[in-house]
């Protein structure tokens, strides 16, 4: 009976300690420092997956237009007060619309905004997912942006290359304005680097490209803690990344190949545009 004690209350020590150890990782994995947090696409309730959940967030009192696109493949959200009067021409829409029941308005055009999973709208659980997506939209822009940056630039105007430092690596630039350049992003092999880019002004993406080399396009985010004016636009465009724009404004145009998400206040992309979800709430969430 003595003996069967002590292995129960050593068993006990090791299942405390080994919950303990799990505890203390995940404290540091949501932590600030740069080389275990913060975790992208984990900040908050209900599912923890708020904004990164969408392909398109339109957040709250923001203007939200679509208007002709040839592939948008993503859950696409309308806030509260999200005003929205032209929703339509879309080829292949594969997805979800969630529609907050305090939308201001949302008009669209039956024929052709058809998600393949429909319009969910009057909705408890849409409205409290997105009511939770604007909160953590705001909190995560905040965070990232006061993280300690590992690298530091004025304003980008040229072809410019970037090697990890850290799990998460942080960049700091007052703009960036590209026209036919390459912004090239090195992660380590096997280590499933991710950047946070902060961008302080504007963004004027044109006829250029970011180049992921050892990253995927879910671990890349493009945040905009000020009112910031942010173009994407030419055919030639390949633009991989997350944009997180809090009190911005987006226009996204032109059949370019967008893979990640546009977050933001102000969000008008049309002419023919293409996006690809690549959240950490679409199905590609393999890793931290």
């Amino acid at each position: 009976m003595k003996k069967n004690a002590i292995v129960l209350l050593l068993g006990l020590s090791t299942l405390l300690f080994s919950c303990k150890k799990e505890q203390t990782q995940s404290d540091i994995s949501a932590g600030n420092n740069n080389n275990d947090g913060p975790v992208f696409g984990r900040q908050g309730p209900p599912s923890g997956c708020e904004p990164f959940a969408y392909g398109l967030l339109g957040l709250n009192g923001g203007n939200f237009t679509i208007n002709s696109s040839t592939n948008l493949i993503a859950d696409v959200g309308y806030s509260r007060n999200v005003t929205s009067t032209t929703n339509q021409k879309i080829n292949n829409f594969t997805g979800t619309a969630f529609v907050h029941s305090l939308v201001t308005s949302f008009i669209y055009t039956a024929a052709t905004y058809q998600p393949t999973g429909g319009i969910v709208r009057n909705d408890p659980g849409a409205d409290a997912q997105l009511d939770a997506a604007n909160a953590n939209a705001i909190a995560v822009s905040s965070n990232y942006a006061g993280l300690t940056p590992n690298f530091t630039y004025g304003a980008v105007n040229s072809n410019t290359t970037i090697n990890s430092v850290a799990h998460n690596t942080v960049v700091q630039m007052s703009s960036l304005n590209y026209n036919s350049m390459v912004l090239t992003l090195n992660g380590t092999t096997g280590s499933d680097d991710g950047f946070i880019i902060n961008v302080l002004g504007s963004f004027d993406f044109s006829q250029s490209r970011v180049q992921l080399n050892n990253v995927r396009p879910e671990r890349v985010i493009f945040n905009f803690p000020n009112p910031s004016s942010i173009t994407v636009n030419k055919s030639s465009n390949v633009f991989r990344g997350t944009i997180l724009a809090p009190t911005g404004s987006v226009i996204y145009h032109n059949p370019a190949s967008f893979e990640g998400s546009i977050i933001a206040l102000n969000i008008a992309v049309h002419s023919d545009f293409n996006l690809t979800q690549r959240s950490y709430c679409d199905g590609s969430d393999t890793g931290n």
